[in-house]
């Protein structure tokens, strides 16, 4: 305590030091606060890559399902219009010959 009176200066040192140390602490608190959330961020950030990169891969294998779906009703209506063409043809040859073809019989 004498130590204190006889040398004031010396505790206002010591007090301007523990003021500066005081400052850095917050400063740090602060820094580490923000460090936090922004983990948090990212953390949330790779949930939704991790979702939106599932939904793509989903989306590509329904198109893909859908692609041969349509290619094959595609082949299914080309081959039912072949066929009907067919049937036509067959009529049509029939009719003229059953109506007097003359070219038919031989």
């Amino acid at each position: 305590m004498e130590y204190c009176m006889e040398h004031p200066e010396e505790i206002s040192k010591i007090a301007a030091v523990q003021k500066k140390v005081n400052e850095v602490k917050d400063v740090m608190v602060e820094n580490i606060e923000k460090v936090l959330e922004r983990g948090e961020k990212i953390e949330l950030l790779v949930d939704k890559t991790d979702d939106l990169r599932n939904q793509a891969e989903q989306f590509q294998k329904k198109g893909r399902q859908l692609r041969n779906k349509m290619w094959w009703q595609n082949c299914r209506m080309k081959l039912l219009v072949l066929l009907a063409l067919m049937v036509l043809a067959v009529v049509i040859f029939l009719l003229v010959c059953f109506t007097g073809g003359k070219n038919c019989t031989k």
